[in-house]
């Protein structure tokens, strides 16, 4: 894997933060030199092979490192894992995600195995002071039925039952899955391997070209296959617990999942199980996040508490945010005509054979009850509405057929929208809904509020359609009415979507570096491709001097270049035509190394600060000065830390929304 320089300082600044100087060390190196052995660690860092074997060991525990050992060497050598490195900085994020998504005492449990990296199930089950039933508790005394052997790290988890039941509900929710043999080892090995493992079993065999061909989509098969036994205790789990679903429905803050099935969870879990945190999950669920936000952004926050639920009901089928270069693009490219019923789901972002779809009835039922949908939708006369384009069915992505009328678009006629489609009780219907919105003091507004019969419901559900096709209208294309089926049927188109929220940050990027006319440059570049230097400025409409400055300014900071072609072979300036171009991938590669950078001073600077005011903050950590800092220290001292805490909180803050467009630009 290519790692820029800014990026693993990056890193190493990290891990140097969680886990200590030595293992930061190490991992510097191996960013450094790529692929090393013990003895060639122990050449380059200067330390000595225990040192180092300890190092190794913490890395390994936190999942950090890739370790390989072929069939012909028994030596082991071990590479860097960036992406897991650098998911420690947004592990407060994933902790308050899965504590929305879950709970508090799952939010407990999966921040317990986080910072133990992985862990086997009745390990767990010590961690929170319970002991497996018929084994010896920590004080040496038997205790039957998994007592209580000390104080726990949560308050929420009442029982060892308790604790594998939360663990199942983890597991089924892809937030954490269980350890492999091949989960230390990199895919580009694995991949290797079973590449190599093929073509030994084809010996003697022909080898042309379609032959090879087939083994290499064998291989390629064999490979996705290896990468999904993670998910086979999850499945195995589906089949066994109690629970169906693994989203928790909020009704007052209460799970209604069903009551604890007595000891069928820790049957169902065993307990030499190994188990990790599944960040390629965790991503898509805060893919969700960013998406809805977006949407409340531009269509209102009631519109996107809605999308936020469409979300999360797709993202059950949904494994990780982008596709594995290594197998989707290849499986997907050479199946041919051949592949046309084959069943594949989705994993993120690539476009399957089944497209996974969500109905209007499943979103309503996983709404929040307490979520008023009548609010952020404006009326309109009843003659200044297309039911046609309002209810149009697209079998395609919005931006493949967009203003087309062809065969793969039809007209879902078979539910009208009440309310406003209907004839007799479009009035009616107006005065209730306005009647029901916040702020009107009316006198009947406490009878529709409180209004709970069948009538009510559907006219809750009507508004809540009118979100979702808001939602597919709307210009980024967040949703798309794909099908006529529970009152309509949804599916999100990631890719198109997430490269239209790439373009419009950096967009936004380049406009507030360098105004609207830079703006208006890089577009004209984008939708045209190149162009010679003497026709930007008519198709700008602005000055030869404004746009030469501009310009230059613009390929001084690297997002435009500019292409000599010499009339002769003189290569004088007057007989050379210099086009201009924009080349967006470049530019988001740029951007993001801009980003790690700037994340990575921004920490170097709070170490600075921690240095500087290193007495008063010692101060601070004891115990007896823990809470009551304003009374025990002076004021000058308390002056500088409160000024202290300030600073820490906007730099973190920062580093918090450049990660957003990390995720946006990369993991997204």
């Amino acid at each position: 894997m290519v790692v820029t320089k800014h990026a693993a300082e990056l890193c190493a600044h990290l891990v140097n933060d969680m886990l200590g100087e030595l293992p930061a060390r190490i991992l510097a190196v191996l960013f450094s030199k790529g692929r090393l052995t013990l003895v060639q660690l122990v050449q380059h860092t200067s330390l000595p092979p225990r040192e180092v074997r300890h190092g190794l060991a913490v890395l390994i525990q936190q999942n950090l490192l890739y370790h390989y050992s072929s069939r012909e060497s028994p030596i082991t050598s071990y590479e860097a894992n960036a992406n897991a490195c650098y998911n420690l900085v947004r592990s407060g994020r994933v902790v308050e995600m899965v504590g929305n998504e879950f709970g508090p005492a799952e939010q407990d449990v999966f921040k317990t195995l986080l910072q133990l990296g992985h862990a086997r199930v009745s390990d767990l089950v010590q961690a929170f002071g319970y002991s497996q039933e018929g084994e010896n508790g920590t004080n040496g005394q038997h205790i039957n039925g998994g007592g209580r052997t000390g104080a726990g790290p949560s308050r929420h988890i009442q029982s060892a039952e308790e604790l594998y039941a939360i663990l199942c509900r983890l597991v089924i929710g892809g937030v954490i899955d269980q350890v492999g043999p091949k989960t230390f080892r990199s895919p580009d090995d694995v991949l290797r391997e079973i590449q190599e493992d093929t073509i030994k079993t084809a010996t003697g065999e022909k080898t042309s070209a379609k032959a090879k061909a087939a083994l290499q989509q064998l291989a390629l098969q064999r490979f996705q296959t290896a990468c999904d036994e993670s998910q086979k205790l999850k499945r195995q789990l589906e089949h066994t617990v109690p629970f169906p679903a693994k989203r928790r429905k909020v009704t007052n803050g209460s799970h209604v999942n069903g009551p604890l099935g007595g000891k069928r969870y820790s049957e169902a879990l065993p307990p030499n199980c190994v188990l990790k945190v599944n960040f390629e999950k965790c991503l898509v669920d805060l893919r969700n996040q960013t998406l809805a936000r977006y949407a409340s952004e531009s269509l209102g926050v009631i519109t996107g508490q809605v999308y936020h639920t469409a979300l999360r009901l797709l993202s059950d089928k949904v494994a990780r945010c982008r596709e594995d270069p290594r197998v989707d693009a290849e499986l997907h490219g050479s199946g041919g005509a051949d592949d046309d019923d084959d069943d594949d789901d989705e994993t993120g972002g690539r476009k399957s054979k089944q497209q996974i779809t969500v109905m209007s009835t499943q979103i309503f039922d996983a709404l929040d009850p307490s979520l008023s949908v009548t609010a952020g939708i404006g009326k309109v006369p009843r003659d200044k509405i297309n039911y046609r384009n309002a209810e149009k069915v697209r079998k395609e992505p919005k931006t493949a057929s967009i203003d087309s009328d062809d065969e793969s678009e039809i007209e879902d006629v078979s539910q009208p929208v009440r309310g406003m489609a209907s004839d007799e009780d479009s009035d009616v219907e107006d005065v209730r809904s306005s009647a029901r919105r916040p702020g009107r003091l009316e006198g009947e507004e406490a009878k529709v509020a409180f209004d709970e019969d069948s009538d009510s419901r559907g006219r809750r559900f009507e508004s809540m359609r009118q979100h979702l096709l808001l939602l597919a209208e709307s210009q980024e294309g967040f949703l798309r009415h794909c099908g006529t089926q529970g009152r309509g049927q949804w599916t999100v188109d990631f890719k198109p979507l997430m490269d239209r929220l790439r373009q419009m940050e950096t967009e936004a990027i380049i406009e507030q570096t360098f105004g609207r006319h830079g703006l208006r440059l890089t577009r004209i570049l984008r939708s045209k491709g190149k162009l010679d230097e003497r026709t930007l400025p008519s198709l700008a409409l602005m000055k030869k001097q404004d746009v030469q400055g501009k310009m230059l300014a613009l390929q001084m900071a690297g997002f435009v270049d500019v292409q000599e072609v010499p009339r002769d072979n003189n290569r004088t300036a007057n007989r050379t035509m210099f086009f201009w171009f924009f080349d967006e991938s470049r530019v988001r590669n740029q951007l993001l190394d801009d980003v790690y950078k700037t994340m990575l001073r921004c920490l170097q600077t709070l170490d600075v600060q921690r240095y500087r005011e290193r007495n008063i903050l010692s101060f601070v950590d004891r115990k007896d000065v823990k809470g009551k800092e304003e009374e025990v220290m002076t004021t000058e001292h308390y002056d500088k830390y409160s000024h202290f805490l300030e600073l820490q909180s906007k730099l973190l803050g920062h580093v918090m929304r450049l990660d957003d467009l990390v995720c946006v630009f990369k993991d997204f």
